[in-house]
């Protein structure tokens, strides 16, 4: 039965190997029929194509999307980079500008790293202290203006009285006609001149600076501008306030300007 059957399908594969060869009308039909198997597989092919290439697309993308990523995360620590040496940039022209203007005195520069816990007190804390040669009295500057003065001194860190703060008191002056006052802290956004006479040239606008009337601190250090005057007919003293421009929460360096102690 076995030998039969491969007879005849031996007789069938060479039939159909002389109708090719020699009826041109079969190898059309042969054709016609053979389509739809070749065209299937031609189609499996072309999927199966398709999907490796998507395959490879996909592990290409992701490898690309991975070198992206570190590239970016060094871009980030290059940017932290940056930033902090425009910060440290900034802090030493600082200096370098104080010095100029007052080359008598020497200057510590600091970084804020705590605030007050509560709101009562405005307060802020610097890594600088005793092993830093700061004391108690000296000046604190930010961005070119008066910020605060040395209120306690620890080891290794201090603590900043802020020019907001009541209880901050200096000697002080107008910058145009020179009158000598006595600024006092108000709140966030004010000072107040203390003891200012109804004859005393105080004008709105004018700046408020630091004046020398000791030589323990440096004249002409930036506080604020008269921004309103109050005075009635018969007071002792016109109520002056003085607008201020600190931010202490987006400030990160400051320069301690050392106090010179006046021998007697």
């Amino acid at each position: 039965m076995k030998k039969k059957t491969t007879f005849l399908f031996l007789f069938f594969i060479i039939l159909v190997v002389i109708l090719y060869l020699f009826v041109p009308k079969f190898r059309g039909l042969l054709y016609d029929a053979a389509y739809p198997f070749l065209s299937g597989l031609e189609s499996i092919s072309e999927k199966i194509e398709n999907t490796t290439q998507l395959i490879k697309d996909k592990y290409s993308l992701i490898e690309e999307n991975r070198k992206l990523k570190e590239k970016l995360e060094i871009l980030k620590a290059e940017i932290v980079s940056l930033r902090f040496l425009e910060l440290e940039n900034q802090r030493l022209r600082e200096i370098a500008n104080f010095a100029t203007l007052f080359p008598d005195y020497e200057y510590i520069s600091a970084k804020i790293i705590g605030y007050s816990p509560d709101n009562l007190s405005k307060v802020v804390f610097i890594n600088a202290g005793e092993k830093n040669n700061i004391s108690k009295g000296d000046l604190v500057v930010a961005n070119g203006n008066l910020f605060g003065m040395i209120f306690e001194v620890g080891k290794f860190s201090s603590k900043v009285l802020l020019i907001s703060d009541r209880n901050f008191k200096i000697t002080a002056r107008t910058r145009k006609t020179k009158e000598v006052v006595f600024y006092q802290g108000y709140d966030s956004n004010r000072g107040i001149l203390k003891l200012v006479m109804p004859e005393q040239d105080i004008r709105i606008g004018d700046i408020v600076e630091t004046a020398d009337v000791d030589g323990s601190y440096p004249e002409g250090i930036p506080i604020g501008k008269i921004s309103s005057i109050e005075y009635r007919e018969g007071e002792f003293f016109k109520k002056v306030f003085v607008s201020i421009d600190i931010h202490p929460f987006s400030t990160k360096y400051v320069v301690v300007i050392k106090r010179k102690k006046i021998q007697e």
